[in-house]
């Protein structure tokens, strides 16, 4: 479909075919968390269809969904829209002509730069190269110039993912980038974990579940505050985009002729504030790296959480967490840590499972949420049970969440 030959035409374009109706959309997430993401994805306004997939939730819904899932999925890597699904791809030619009935002047700029992403399996057509040139040619048959260069505002960058599967291709438009990210200016440290999986891990624990109500949560290797972040985050309601849409953290959907501006502002009004947060539970944080406390730190306070909790230098051998609970008075402490293993843990003087069971022999009556690839570390651990263990997928690499408890005289 080539660009509607004047603007009104292409807004009375855009106003049938997207606006007012139902489109296919794609949240991806890490392999292992899709029922997470299915969760979130069901209580999304209008949502239907909802289709957990590995690594991904399928659903439906209206374009106008789009503006609250780009400020309330938590667990989501990214959120996609289907331009194509099922189009015929069997030879360069077919796939050519199948790209071409999209209707790309309602998606995108007339001048952008697009990236490619390419996926072939079990089809025919497995040369990635060829087929991102198919793409590329549709694009410059509809009037797309998709090769523009230039500053953001006269050439946005736009990402579309084309998938073979059975000789049949589907297009997916990026609607909001890395879903990951929550602020523009986050520190890191070596031992940073995905805020997207820190969320998974606070959900699985019961951070906001009545039955559980932790009074005290606790993270003795805090790294840069991710874990506690996403913990605050849940337990205030806060929107995990509340800052997606500032220069530092663009909406890449915002350059499409389709984005109504009014309807992400309404969006962010009701869907997304800071939320409030309660007194309980109490939280701590400790880390033995005196830079991991203060990335930390600095991240709590961009968050608008330093005046709940402040990360301590201390290691986590030194922490008697039965102690620190008495001295508090919680009767239902939560441990919620992202434990180091391999190099990491040797460069703390103690192998990664010695390291855990020393830290856990001092927990009589906590439960725990960790996140750990070694559940066989814990066994024959004096009074520790595993309630849970879910295997998951981060980087590339195999990784798990024990959920579990320490008994009373246990240690």
């Amino acid at each position: 479909m080539h660009i509607p030959p004047t603007p009104a035409a292409r807004l009375r374009a855009i106003k049938r075919h997207v606006w007012l109706g139902r489109h296919g959309f794609l949240a991806t997430c890490a392999p292992g968390l899709e029922s997470l993401a299915a969760e979130e994805v069901a209580r999304l306004p209008e949502a239907g269809a909802v289709e957990a997939r590995t690594g991904a939730v399928a659903f439906e819904a209206p374009f106008d969904t789009v503006y609250p899932a780009l400020l309330r999925l938590r667990v989501a890597e990214s959120l996609r829209i289907f331009l194509a699904q099922g189009a015929a791809a069997g030879t360069f030619p077919m796939l050519f002509d199948q790209l071409q009935r999209v209707r790309w002047a309602l998606w995108l700029p007339t001048s952008c730069a697009v990236t490619v992403r390419v996926r072939s399996s079990k089809s025919r057509l497995r040369d990635d190269a060829g087929l991102e040139r198919t793409l590329r040619r549709a694009l410059q048959a509809a009037g797309i110039d998709a090769d523009a260069s230039g500053t953001a505002a006269d050439a946005p960058p736009v990402t579309l993912h084309l998938h073979l599967h059975h000789d049949r291709a589907s297009v997916t438009l990026d609607a909001g980038g890395a879903l990951h990210l929550r602020q523009g200016d986050k520190w890191v440290s070596p031992t940073t974990i995905r805020e997207t999986t820190a969320a998974a891990l606070a959900r699985l624990a019961g951070v906001t579940d009545p039955l559980i109500e932790p009074d005290l949560v606790c993270d003795p290797f805090c790294g840069s505050g991710t874990l506690i972040s996403e913990a605050l985050d849940a337990l205030a309601g806060a929107a995990a985009g509340r800052a997606r849409g500032s220069e530092a953290l663009a909406v890449p959907l915002a350059a499409s002729p389709a984005w109504k501006p009014e309807r992400w502002a309404h969006a962010r009004r009701v869907h997304g504030g800071p939320g409030a947060l309660a007194e309980t539970p109490s939280v701590l944080a400790f880390d033995a790296d005196p830079s991991a406390v203060r990335a930390a730190n600095h991240n709590l306070e961009t968050l608008g959480y330093s005046d709940r909790v402040r990360a301590e230098v201390a290691r986590a051998q030194s922490l008697d967490l039965g102690a620190i609970a008495a001295a508090r008075g919680a009767r239902r402490p939560l441990l919620l840590t992202n434990p180091p293993y391999g190099r990491l843990a040797d460069a703390r003087g103690s192998a990664p499972g010695e390291l855990l069971r020393a830290l856990l022999g001092s927990a009589a009556g906590w439960r725990f949420a960790l996140l750990y690839p070694r559940p066989r570390d814990l066994e024959g651990a004096d009074g520790v049970e595993l309630l849970d263990v879910r295997t998951i997928v981060t980087g590339g690499l195999r990784n798990a969440v024990l959920i579990g408890r320490v008994h009373d005289g246990g240690g």
